[in-house]
């Protein structure tokens, strides 16, 4: 008898056959990490990244943009799969990316992750 494990790692996004998924690549859960700029990275599956449309434009399905927040305040919008956040000061912070369609409206299911980093100006 042949027994196979699958395991997931945590934070990582489950393949849900063509559902909209998004994992920050980096930085990484608990990473101390530069803050000038701070470098965020993501991958998304299923779901094309497109400049962001006027607040009167429909939204194409399945397109959109990745919204950053860090401990819950708007710090960059993005629709490439990495960004730069400047003068991001020295702390600890909760980093949130999540999936928003080109209307601006929330991805419905939601589709996002946040993970803990500290920011240090001595990484630099």
């Amino acid at each position: 008898m042949t027994l196979f494990l699958l395991a997931c790692t945590a934070g990582d996004p489950v393949d849900t056959g063509g559902a909209p998924a998004l994992r920050i690549v980096a930085p990484r859960e608990g990473d101390t990490t530069c803050g000038t700029p701070l470098h965020v990275e993501v991958e998304v599956q299923h779901f094309e990244l497109v400049p962001p449309g006027d607040s009167g434009d429909v939204a194409e399905p399945g397109t959109g943009h990745v919204d950053i927040t860090l401990n819950g305040q708007e710090a960059a919008m993005s629709w490439e799969a990495s960004t730069d956040i400047g003068g991001v000061s020295d702390g600890a912070w909760q980093l949130k990316a999540e999936l928003s369609n080109a209307d601006h409206s929330p991805v419905d299911p939601y589709v996002g992750q946040f993970i803990y980093i500290t920011v240090d100006s001595g990484a630099c």
